[in-house]
């Protein structure tokens, strides 16, 4: 660390595997050139925009200008070292702020931290014409480079600031919070107290300074998680609404299933994490406080935490936020659900606002100007989406939507009628299913919540549950059509084919869209089936250039 570093940071190695450390300035220049680079032109447009703002202030002290200025300006004061020098501390100010926001460093910090760094970096002209004596560091090379080194080589001291401030905020009188470190489970109190209203039932008031733990804790999983670490601010509102629409004593799933939380009347919150995350808080605790014990002698312990179901997408805070507080209503207009796009959504990072356009992409929305549509009602994917953020991974999951011609072609191949059945045993958000009437019996079976949620938005009867494991639990359950796009990767079409085959009725029919290699899969299903290749179709999946068969499956017997 050299002296040019503006504020004093500590460089204790005990948490660097959690992100690699800055060594030097030297060491770290292969790793952050591009980083150096954005940090040097930054410096190189300060030093411009100085000069300029020099320029000006002296150009306007001219008594021949001063004038001029007054009538610009509409104020009737001349302009003075001190205001000069108010300019320069907003400019640096400006700068380093800048600087900061290319790295996550501030939303590690703990509020203390970061109030300090507020404080000696954010300039503040009202106070210092209060007569504070607010100096803003200058901003150089030779400044900048060693503090934001700095900084990065702190984050993981930050977290543990973090972390430790979690476990010192869990109620010492409920035994399941042990002296020494965490388990899978942990409580909080002082969450709600429940209110009489004015001639009406007792009411839950939420104490968001009571719900910081649960959002310090969220922030701490996401930095786990290598997702993007920001300042979560709508935890105490989320707790309410989850808390209104479930009530109290349900678990409530958020964060892509990393965090569940339960409230009761009296105020008390439980909140469960997976094993894995309470033994990497425990490693940072262990280092943190020396008596607090290494997940090693407490495992056996954890054996009893429950398995949370892996999605490998989890959305980022600021998008979750921003899809919360969307309003769709239905415009008569467009005969569709919109919704308009906020100012604050239109000031999103570029980041963040990519994010959310796959978003509407990948739940059937389009973007129009100002507008979102939507040809369903959308509240409960939003609810969804701003609670859990678990978007299915397009490659695990398979999800490569049919198309609407493929659907046109599967629906006039079945043709149903009066009093027959339909499965869908790979439902996904139903693009195979565009085609039928509505008004025809299709039950759908889909493995991940999300596109469940989409398929009952969109009026269909779902389950959702894995396919292969509820048509192991549901033999007897027959169909007279079954239409199905099954999963193409790890031998997924062949099992479910197989599957679905169990599930068709004496003389029904079936029409599968599978990969091409399933053109001479003819004695697949044996002699109980008639199996006739129908078409082909080239290039009818967004995201994905493969050619398919549809292939018309009838029980004989």
């Amino acid at each position: 660390m050299t002296s040019n570093a503006i504020i004093p940071l500590n460089t204790d190695q005990s948490c660097r595997h959690l992100m690699p450390a800055v060594k030097s300035e030297q060491d770290s220049l292969p790793e952050m050139r591009e980083e150096m680079g954005i940090i040097q032109r930054l410096v190189a447009e300060f030093s411009k925009e100085r000069e300029e703002l020099q320029s000006v202030a002296e150009l306007f002290r001219r008594q021949s200008v001063r004038k001029f200025y007054s009538l610009l300006s509409g104020y009737d004061h001349s302009i003075t070292e001190k205001s000069e020098l108010c300019a320069e501390y907003s400019l640096r100010s400006e700068y380093w702020k800048r600087v900061m926001a290319l790295t996550d460093v501030l939303s590690v910090m703990t509020s203390e931290k970061r109030q300090a760094w507020n404080e000696q970096f954010c300039f503040d002209r009202y106070s210092m014409r209060d007569g504070s004596k607010q100096v803003i560091p200058d901003f150089t090379a030779e400044a900048v480079i060693p503090t934001v080194m700095g900084l990065l080589n702190d984050r993981n001291q930050f977290m543990r600031e973090r972390v430790y401030g979690v476990f010192t905020s869990l109620s010492r009188s409920h035994k399941t919070n042990k002296a020494f470190g965490f388990s899978t489970r942990m409580i909080i109190t002082g969450v709600c107290e429940m209110v009489k209203r004015f001639n009406g039932p007792s009411q839950p008031d939420f104490k968001s300074r009571n719900i910081e733990p649960l959002s310090e804790l969220r922030v701490v999983c996401a930095f786990f998680r290598q997702s993007k670490v920001c300042d979560v601010l709508d935890t105490a509102r989320l707790v309410e609404r989850c808390v209104h629409q479930y009530g109290f004593r349900q678990w409530i799933d958020i964060d892509g299933y990393a965090v569940r939380f339960r409230v009761y009347k009296n105020g008390s919150m439980h909140i469960e994490i997976n094993q894995t995350l309470a033994e990497q808080m425990n490693n940072i605790l262990s280092a943190f406080v020396p008596l607090a014990l290494p997940a090693e002698r407490h495992k056996e312990k954890l054996k009893q935490a429950r398995e949370f179901p892996l999605k490998k997408n989890v959305l980022d805070f600021d998008s979750r936020m921003q899809l919360g507080e969307m309003k769709f209503s239905y415009s008569e207009r467009e005969k569709c659900w919109a919704a308009f796009r906020s100012g604050g959504y239109l000031s999103l990072d570029k980041g963040t606002d990519t994010i959310l356009h796959d978003v509407f992409r990948t739940i059937g929305a389009r973007v129009e100007n100002y507008y979102v549509y939507m040809d369903y009602c959308p509240d409960e994917i939003l609810r969804y989406l701003s609670q859990v953020g678990a978007m299915p991974d397009q490659v695990a999951h398979q999800l490569y939507q049919s198309s609407r011609k493929i659907s046109d072609y599967v629906a006039g191949l079945l043709s149903m009628g009066e009093g027959d059945t339909l499965l869908e045993p790979s439902a996904g958000q139903g693009a195979l299913l565009q085609s039928f009437s509505k008004t025809d019996s299709i039950h759908c079976i889909e493995v991940d919540q999300l596109n469940a949620q989409i398929l009952k938005a969109k009026g269909f009867d779902v389950e959702e549950a894995d396919f292969l494991a509820w048509s192991k639990a549901n033999p007897g359950k027959k169909f007279s059509h079954i239409a199905i796009n099954p999963p193409f990767s790890e031998n997924r079409a062949r099992l479910h084919l197989l599957a679905a085959a169990t599930h068709l009725a004496p003389g029904g029919c079936m029409a599968a869209v599978l990969p091409l290699s399933f053109r001479h899969e003819d004695a697949l299903l044996g002699d109980e089936f008639s199996w006739d290749l129908v078409h082909e179709f080239k290039n009818e999946f967004e995201d994905t250039s493969i050619t398919v068969c549809v292939v018309y499956i009838q029980r004989i017997t």
